[in-house]
């Protein structure tokens, strides 16, 4: 049970380890982590919380990056290489092809996030030799991590049923909207207007909530020492997932490849 999925998973995550464009985009990100330290001597105030906001920055706008232009290629890649209908040929139902997809492109992400969470941990370390280091990083790189798995999975749900270019401008609008959704709330609800109430409320309730992920400041300041800071997170993302990976195995069963 599930084979085909866990092996869909591993193809994919072989797949996307060996892009190169990823490891172009992984450089990059290990190259402006590594030069927060001197970035931060450019700046005022307590340079070791300047190396943590730029790192976690980085980590953040990079992953976002990868998830967003590896994650909407998983199923049109595919259906363009017409090796989808091999695939499907076997008895391996849509619904595990395409949760296959997502969960290895999300182990790929877990894997790259770690490891530039790891460099930017010893980076801060070396600039705080001898000194008190931040394990909060890692809380905040695991809240990133989050945001890019239900990313993945929205990347995964536009791809079903519409173009790579299509489902890049749908998930990056998705991760623009998504830190900005209580603030429509807010503002909604101090409009007066009735309508603009309901449309700020149905916002906020339909759309991803991606703030809740966000621990940057939090790191920053020390303040993001326990991993239960994430149980709440954790809850959001696995049920909003389940949600929209759901929608995606509906839309793509039903989908005709002939």
């Amino acid at each position: 049970m599930l084979t085909g999925m866990l092996s869909v998973a591993a193809n994919t995550f072989r797949e996307t380890i060996r892009n190169k464009i990823l490891y172009a985009i992984l450089a990059f990100a290990l190259f402006v982590i590594g030069m927060t330290t001197f970035l931060a001597n450019l700046s005022f105030g307590d340079l070791a919380r300047v190396v943590v906001d730029l790192g976690l920055a980085s980590i953040h706008l990079f992953g976002v990056v990868m998830a967003v232009f590896i994650g909407i290629t998983l199923v049109s890649q595919e259906i363009d290489r017409k090796t989808v209908y091999i695939i499907l040929s076997k008895p391996v139902p849509r619904w595990e092809f395409v949760l296959g997809k997502a969960l290895g492109l999300c182990a790929t992400l877990g894997l790259i996030t770690f490891f530039m969470a790891v460099v930017l941990y010893l980076v801060h370390a070396g600039y705080r030799y001898g000194q008190t280091t931040e394990p909060g990083i890692f809380v905040a790189a695991a809240g990133i991590y989050m945001e890019l798995v239900l990313l993945t999975c929205l990347a995964s749900f536009f791809s079903t049923f519409t173009t790579p270019v299509l489902s890049a401008i749908f998930t990056l609008s998705m991760f623009l909207i998504g830190h900005i959704t209580r603030e429509l709330l807010f503002f909604g609800g101090k409009s007066g207007s009735p309508a603009a109430a309901w449309l700020g409320k149905a916002i906020y309730y339909l759309l991803p909530n991606l703030e809740i992920f966000n621990f940057k400041n939090v790191a920053v300041y020390g303040l993001a020492r326990s991993a239960s800071l994430l149980l709440l997170p954790l809850a959001y993302m696995l049920s909003y997932c389940a949600a929209v990976l759901l929608l995606a195995c509906v839309i793509f069963s039903r989908k005709d490849f002939k």
